[in-house]
C-alpha cells in the first residue's frame, strides 16, 4: 500500500480530496491510519518512512480532531488482535 506523509494527508483532508479516513487495527494491537482517495489508498507514514503506529484508536482520533475538521472516521477492528493461536488458547 502506498504511503502518505502527514502534510499531504492533512492537505487532502482539508481540501475534501478523500473518500474516507480509516483507523485500522492490526494483529499486534496497534492501529494505522489509512486515507482512501479516488486515486488510491494510502497509509500514514512517519518522517523516517515507517508506517505511523498508534497504540490506541483514541490516539489517532484525538490527533485527527486536533489537526483536521474531519467529521467521520471509520474504525476497522477486523484484524485487531485477531490471531488464530490466541483464539485457540482462549477456547481451552
Amino acid at each position: 500500500m502506498p504511503r502518505i506523509k502527514t502534510k499531504e494527508l492533512l492537505d487532502r483532508i482539508a481540501a475534501g480530496n478523500f473518500i474516507s479516513v480509516k483507523v485500522k487495527g492490526v494483529q499486534n494491537g496497534i492501529f494505522h491510519m489509512v486515507l482512501e482517495c479516488t486515486d488510491g489508498v494510502f497509509i500514514h507514514e512517519n518522517l523516517d518512512g515507517r508506517m505511523k503506529e498508534y497504540k490506541k484508536a483514541d490516539d489517532a482520533l484525538h490527533w485527527l480532531k486536533r489537526k483536521t475538521e474531519a467529521k467521520e472516521v471509520i474504525i476497522d477492528i477486523e484484524l485487531w488482535k485477531n490471531d488464530d493461536s490466541l483464539m485457540m488458547l482462549k477456547k481451552r
